[in-house]
């Protein structure tokens, strides 16, 4: 069972999906995690247990789980931040991984904005006073996400969002966030530990039809148009992630019913079949408000 996180800036997306009633909109929707921070749930067997204990019953240390995968929802600002690397990490004497990141987007309405790096005439130094700054995001590279758009966020591009969009995220086992402006809302900056990482200023966007395959994992993107039979491509695993109507998937001889937002983790070599089912849900239904692309996403190593 996903782990489900208000956050101011939330866009409203997954309230639904994840029964939240709460002040503050469902932002984060962690799907795959075993970080004590996101104690996601799975069933298996008939029994729901945490996925950090599930992983260890399948004979693998925690540390072996290689990534993280969420779903975010926004309607304001998140907070101008800057990601470590492992060599980052390392240096300030911090723990874990480092933060390498990649959002596919699901939906962008036509005021969301992404910044994504330093302008070239911009100096580094720009950010010991961007706390203070009355123009904060003027000093970064304005992007137009749109659906379908693959967002690469190496370690070291300062990066935010403005306006409502709703993407997927596949990251490195990591929670280390700098953050450099939060728009007033009173969270703790880290300017010092966001400056010491700064990299690389220029992002990698690209489209679902490439695919996403990287050092850290890999991200496949199987377009559903009636039905699909494939085989896991991770070495020892896939996460499957469907974002349509309601689908089932089949593997030996077992059918499971999948609607928006369901992941599955697959741990056989043996092929399976994903069907569409008939029907959308009603208007009146909230699911239906959200972007029924008809696409399994596949994560793995």
């Amino acid at each position: 069972m996903p782990f489900a996180i208000p956050k101011p800036w939330g866009g409203g997306h997954l309230d639904a999906l994840a029964q939240h009633a709460g002040e503050n909109h469902i932002g984060e929707y962690v799907i795959f995690s075993d970080l004590w921070q996101f104690p996601v749930r799975v069933r298996a067997n008939g029994e729901e247990i945490l996925l950090s204990e599930f992983w260890k019953r399948q004979g693998l240390a925690p540390g072996e789980l290689p990534f993280m995968l969420k779903i975010l929802s926004t309607a304001e600002p998140i907070s101008l931040q800057n990601h470590p690397s492992d060599d980052d990490v390392k240096t300030l004497g911090l723990e874990g991984n480092g933060k390498f990141e990649c959002w596919s987007i699901l939906e962008a309405d036509e005021y969301a904005r992404a910044y994504l790096g330093l302008k070239e005439s911009e100096d580094v130094s720009v950010l010991k006073n961007i706390a203070t700054d009355t123009d904060p995001l003027s000093h970064f590279n304005e992007y137009f996400p749109r659906s379908g758009d693959i967002i690469k966020l190496e370690p070291g591009l300062i990066h935010s969002t403005t306006g409502r969009l709703l993407f997927y995220e596949i990251q490195q086992k990591s929670d280390h966030t700098f953050r450099l402006y939060d728009f007033g809302r009173g969270r703790a900056l880290h300017i010092k530990e966001a400056m010491a990482c700064v990299r690389q200023q220029k992002p990698d966007i690209s489209l679902f039809s490439a695919g996403l395959k990287t050092d850290k994992f890999s991200v496949t993107y199987h377009n559903l148009q009636d039905n699909l039979k494939i085989s896991r491509q991770g070495n020892a695993f896939s996460v499957l992630t469907w974002f349509g109507t309601a689908a089932e998937i089949t593997c030996r001889g077992e059918t499971f019913q999948l609607g928006w937002g369901d992941s599955v983790l697959v741990l056989t070599s043996a092929k399976f079949e994903v069907q569409k089912l008939r029907g959308n849900p009603p208007e009146s239904n909230p699911l239906a408000r959200l972007p029924m692309i008809d696409m399994l996403f596949e994560a793995y190593v």
